[in-house]
């Protein structure tokens, strides 16, 4: 990636992540030395980490081991979302040097609303019915997690979308939208098992596109694991492009207390 390219995506990042962090809000949030600390209740990661964009700390390794002790208090593993706009830059290391170890890498992937908009049958309501709540929770890895996304949701202050695709007035397929300004959110798509590749997933899409155009938001962007290539490709194929990846670093599993500058910094 050439330099250019490399500032345009931070620019990208540090315009986003922002918006990303205030479209999908934490049952509880904790303000650390410029950092925002998320709690829920361990699923989503984007609402169980620290959002790092912002570091105003006069000690990095005082500043993790602060956050560090405030997420095992909340029985919950200390974990940090690294992306190209993450402040400041030498976290990730310190957080290898610490042991910390990520998860699958996410991509983010924006795509102009125009051109993923189209004519299509779907339901659009402001909150969460039966069967948009049945998909959700089915798609998730658990109900527990499934249940997480939904209370996640029902948090949201600003306009957002509930978009499920019907076939033979059974839900097939949903997805959910946040508008911020310009932007809107593509979140929890889902599709029940024995309708996927039948075009309902790209219907929702098209759904949400409408919906956020209506709302005056022209971009759209969504989160995606690296190794969810069935999802990929049908955001690629809707008009959605790679913007940048991103990480969330886990604190190791077992960690030893150590004195250091008479606080007990866990390492």
């Amino acid at each position: 990636m050439t330099a250019i390219d490399q500032h345009a995506v931070n620019g990208l990042a540090r315009e986003l992540d922002p918006i990303a962090l205030e479209s999908w809000p934490a049952r509880e949030t904790e303000a650390l030395d410029g950092w925002l600390l998320r709690f829920t209740d361990g699923f989503s990661s984007r609402a169980n980490s620290v959002s790092a964009l912002a570091y105003r700390g006069s000690s990095l390794e005082r500043s993790i081991a602060a956050a560090e002790a405030a997420y095992r208090a909340r029985g919950l593993t200390p974990q940090f979302q690294i992306t190209p706009a993450t402040d400041p830059p030498g976290l990730e290391d310190m957080l290898v040097r610490r042991g910390y170890t990520h998860r699958t890498p996410t991509l983010l992937m924006v795509a102009d609303a125009a051109g993923v908009a189209g004519a299509v049958d779907v339901r659009v309501s402001s909150s969460v019915d039966a069967p948009f709540a049945a998909l959700t929770r089915e798609g998730s890895h658990s109900s527990a997690d499934g249940d997480e996304r939904l209370s996640i949701l029902a948090r949201i202050g600003h306009p957002k979308a509930y978009v499920t695709a019907h076939e033979s007035g059974i839900a097939m397929a949903c997805g959910a939208s946040v508008a911020i300004g310009d932007w809107a959110s593509v979140y929890v798509m889902r599709t029940t098992p024995s309708a996927r590749r039948r075009g309902h997933g790209r219907r929702v899409l098209r759904g949400i596109a409408d919906w956020a155009l209506a709302r005056g938001a022209s971009r759209l962007y969504l989160q995606v694991d690296e190794s969810n290539v069935a999802a990929q490709a049908l955001y690629a194929r809707a008009g959605f492009r790679e913007a940048y990846r991103y990480l969330h670093y886990l604190a190791p599993a077992q960690t030893r207390q150590m004195p250091a500058s008479g606080n007990n910094i866990t390492l």
